[in-house]
């Protein structure tokens, strides 16, 4: 005889017995989030498997899907954490830069453009290959012709005028 359980019945289920099942978890993993994890997989488990419910104790059989997955869960060779000494930690550096570092780094960078933008020529040019594109004024006097000199009285020039538009802009 195949039982059939209804959405309800089981929503039911879950209420009732749903902070007993995550304190168990709780009580093996030591992690709440894995408790849930576990608590969810653990109703996921008896819904899919109720024709297998004898029918008796409900509670007991919740609580014991619960424990077995837990220890399966503690068993996984996948979810063995490695200790690190601290040495180990001096050697590992975060060289990556922080959502905010790349954000603020971001909004600068268009700010700059923007401002060497307002710029007359020759200023905005050389001001925009240097400042924006990371071009050196050797290699734009080797791409345009033009002497060093001139690139770095222009440059010295703009920015001049970039400290003076910055200033009326954001001060």
């Amino acid at each position: 005889m195949v039982i059939v359980i209804e959405k309800k019945q089981f929503e039911n289920c879950i209420k009732q017995y749903e902070r007993l099942i995550i304190t168990i978890c709780l009580s093996f993993t030591k992690n709440y989030f894995d408790a849930e994890d576990l608590a969810q997989q653990t109703f996921l488990s008896a819904y899919t498997n109720y024709e297998k419910f004898d029918g008796d104790n409900l509670k007991a059989w919740l609580t014991t899907i619960a424990a077995n997955k837990c220890k399966d869960y503690i068993k996984n060779k996948a979810r063995k954490t490695i200790n690190l000494t601290d040495e180990d930690y001096e050697t590992i550096e975060d060289t990556d830069e922080s959502p905010e570092d790349i954000v603020m780094k971001k909004c600068t960078d268009e700010k700059i453009h923007n401002i060497c933008t307002k710029l007359k020529e020759p200023y905005r040019t050389v001001a925009i290959s240097y400042f924006c594109k990371d071009i050196k004024l050797s290699h734009m006097s080797a791409n345009t012709g033009q002497s060093l000199k001139t690139l770095q009285t222009q440059l010295y020039r703009a920015k001049k005028m970039l400290k003076e538009l910055w200033e009326e802009e954001f001060i």
